[in-house]
Protein backbone atom coordinates (compact mmCIF):
# COMPACT_ATOMS: atom_id res chain seq x y z
CA UNK A 1 0.00 0.00 0.00
CA UNK A 2 2.44 2.55 0.50
CA UNK A 3 4.56 1.52 -2.06
CA UNK A 4 1.73 2.30 -4.38
CA UNK A 5 1.29 5.72 -2.83
CA UNK A 6 4.30 6.83 -3.20
CA UNK A 7 4.40 5.44 -6.70
CA UNK A 8 1.04 8.02 -7.06
CA UNK A 9 2.57 10.53 -5.71
CA UNK A 10 5.97 10.28 -7.78
CA UNK A 11 3.37 10.51 -10.85
CA UNK A 12 1.95 13.66 -9.23
CA UNK A 13 4.67 15.44 -8.83
CA UNK A 14 6.06 14.13 -12.57
CA UNK A 15 2.65 15.82 -13.98
CA UNK A 16 2.85 18.75 -11.90
CA UNK A 17 6.47 19.76 -12.99
CA UNK A 18 5.74 18.99 -16.38
CA UNK A 19 2.95 21.33 -16.96
CA UNK A 20 4.91 24.18 -14.77
CA UNK A 21 7.82 25.82 -17.37
CA UNK A 22 9.03 27.47 -13.99
CA UNK A 23 9.45 23.93 -11.83
CA UNK A 24 7.07 23.77 -8.78
CA UNK A 25 8.78 26.73 -7.11
CA UNK A 26 9.28 27.03 -3.26
CA UNK A 27 5.34 27.59 -2.08
CA UNK A 28 4.44 24.74 -4.02
CA UNK A 29 7.36 22.26 -2.78
CA UNK A 30 6.56 23.43 0.81
CA UNK A 31 3.33 22.75 0.82
CA UNK A 32 3.43 19.23 -0.74
CA UNK A 33 6.21 18.42 1.44
CA UNK A 34 4.37 19.18 4.75
CA UNK A 35 1.41 17.27 3.38
CA UNK A 36 3.41 14.27 2.48
CA UNK A 37 5.36 14.86 6.02
CA UNK A 38 1.78 14.84 7.51
CA UNK A 39 0.36 11.76 5.81
CA UNK A 40 3.80 10.00 6.49
CA UNK A 41 3.40 11.10 10.01
CA UNK A 42 0.04 9.23 10.31
CA UNK A 43 0.70 6.29 8.36
CA UNK A 44 3.58 5.83 11.18
CA UNK A 45 1.34 6.59 14.27
CA UNK A 46 -0.83 3.84 13.18
CA UNK A 47 1.92 0.92 12.06
CA UNK A 48 2.59 -1.65 14.51
CA UNK A 49 5.75 -0.52 15.23
CA UNK A 50 8.20 -0.40 18.31
CA UNK A 51 7.70 3.26 19.85
CA UNK A 52 11.78 2.73 20.09
CA UNK A 53 12.29 2.79 16.35
CA UNK A 54 9.71 5.40 15.64
CA UNK A 55 11.46 7.63 17.38
CA UNK A 56 14.20 8.13 14.96
CA UNK A 57 11.77 8.29 12.00
CA UNK A 58 10.09 11.02 13.73
CA UNK A 59 13.31 12.95 14.44
CA UNK A 60 13.99 12.68 10.94
CA UNK A 61 10.66 13.91 9.15
CA UNK A 62 10.65 17.15 11.96
CA UNK A 63 13.93 17.73 10.27
CA UNK A 64 12.63 17.73 6.98
CA UNK A 65 9.89 19.81 7.50
CA UNK A 66 11.97 22.28 9.81
CA UNK A 67 14.14 22.47 6.73
CA UNK A 68 10.90 22.54 4.21
CA UNK A 69 9.60 25.77 7.02
CA UNK A 70 12.96 27.26 6.64
CA UNK A 71 13.12 27.46 2.77
CA UNK A 72 13.44 31.15 2.01
CA UNK A 73 12.08 33.01 -1.36
CA UNK A 74 15.30 33.88 -3.44
CA UNK A 75 13.44 37.20 -4.98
Amino acid sequence: MIIAIVLITGTILFILKSKMKDGLGPFNLRALGLTLIAFLVAVLSLADIDTNKLSAAYGILGAIAGYLFGLKDSN
